[in-house]
Parts: structure tokens; C-alpha cells; sequence
């Protein structure tokens, strides 16, 4: 059942997405986290007990402060202030306590939203090669992805999970990032040529530098398939 669970959302994002798959998993994943920490969440000692102790990154923090819920958002920074003050109450005097203080200050500066998604994503990476294995209609699937340049490696990584299809998989895989890589660096080509006075007239792609960021970076515009 378990497993299951866990391959529906990765069905559907290799079906319907042509950025990467896996970024899409990511988003869905992290909007639902930044919705909860704008609503249930807020008041939720266990919750608020993490994010004092350990904070947002500067990513999740814009989101939240874009989201609907300031006061929400104005509480959990409110205790994370106390909880920080709380911890440097005493200053250091000399400097190894200055370097205890400073280890402190960054053992304390991390994300909840971002470990939170930490670990849901390397099951769904172990799933995913797992899927090539086991599921007869997957591999075309993987086949024909764009995973971007960070889930790639993600999925390398992963590839025992594979069993006896690994070196497939592995071809698979590598296929798939070198035909991407190859048709970005011909679309950043083109868009260049497109200002050469040479080629007067010559329309760039609107679209190009946007594919070249979901295969370098990440897909931060997922498109869905026709």
C-alpha cells in the first residue's frame, strides 16, 4: 500500500509535466508545506517549537511573506526572535567563545519547510528506480523526461534501487540529460544568432532561456503536456 502511495504522485508528475518531473514533486510538496505554515501550523506547539529553533530559509520566507496570513507570519517570527535572543543572552569574551557563538548562530539557521521535503524526496528518488524495475509502462516514461541538472544527480545517486534494469536505467538516464544538454546549448545558440546584425529580423524564442533554466537549474514554470 505504502508503495503505491508513493508512486501515484510520481505518475502523475512524469505524465503531465515537460519540465522536470521531480521539480514538480518538489513544488506541489512545498506549496503544501508553505500553505500549513501560514495556517494550521502557526498554532501548533510542535511545529512552532522547530521553526523558532531552526527558522526558514530566505526562499520560504519570501513565500510566506507573499502568502495571505502576515499574522501568522509576524507569530512565528516573533518567538523565533525570542528563542534567538534567548540563546545569545550571554555575549562571548574571547575568540573561542566568539567561534562557539558563531557556530551556535549557524547550527540554529536552517529551514523547516526545506527538511521537512528532505526526506519525502530521497523515498520518491528510491521509488523511482525502483519503478523501472517493476512497472512495466515507466521506463518509456523515464525515457522520454527532462530531469534538470540536481534531480539528475539525485537519481544517479539512487540507481541500485534499480536491480537488474540498472544498467538500463543508467543509459536511460544519462541519454536524457545529454540529449537536454545538447538541445540548450543549440537553443542558446540560436537565441544569440537572433542579435547577430547579420540576422536581421530574426525572432529569439521566448521560450528558450525558460527551457535552459528547467534543464540547468530547476523548472520554476511547469508546463503541462497537450
Amino acid at each position: 500500500m505504502q508503495y503505491q502511495i508513493q508512486t501515484m504522485p510520481i505518475w502523475d508528475a512524469y505524465r503531465e509535466t515537460d519540465g522536470c518531473p521531480l521539480c514538480k514533486i518538489y513544488s506541489d510538496r512545498e506549496k503544501r508545506l508553505v500553505g500549513q505554515y501560514l495556517a494550521e501550523n502557526v498554532m501548533d506547539p510542535d511545529f512552532r517549537t522547530e521553526s523558532n529553533r531552526i527558522g526558514f530559509c530566505p526562499e520560504h520566507i519570501r513565500q510566506l511573506y507573499a502568502g495571505q496570513n502576515k499574522l501568522g507570519l509576524a507569530l512565528q517570527l516573533e518567538t523565533r526572535a525570542a528563542e534567538m535572543a534567548k540563546l545569545l543572552s550571554k555575549p562571548p569574551t574571547d575568540k573561542k567563545g566568539a567561534k562557539k557563538t558563531a557556530e551556535k548562530i549557524e547550527n540554529h539557521c536552517g529551514c523547516v519547510i526545506c527538511n521537512a521535503i528532505a526526506e519525502p524526496m530521497e523515498r520518491y528518488y528510491m521509488t523511482i528506480a525502483q519503478m523501472y524495475l517493476n512497472e512495466k509502462d515507466f521506463p518509456e516514461l523515464f525515457r522520454e523526461a527532462h530531469h534538470c541538472l540536481k534531480h539528475s544527480a539525485k537519481l544517479f545517486d539512487a540507481a541500485q534501487h534499480a536491480g537488474k534494469s540498472i544498467t538500463e536505467y543508467l543509459a536511460a538516464l544519462n541519454a536524457g540529460i545529454v540529449r537536454d544538454l545538447n538541445r540548450t546549448e543549440k537553443d542558446m545558440r540560436a537565441f544569440a544568432d537572433c542579435f547577430d546584425f547579420r540576422n536581421n529580423g530574426s525572432k529569439p524564442d521566448a521560450q528558450a532561456i525558460p527551457r535552459a533554466i528547467g534543464v540547468l537549474i530547476a523548472s520554476s514554470e511547469l508546463r503541462v503536456k497537450n
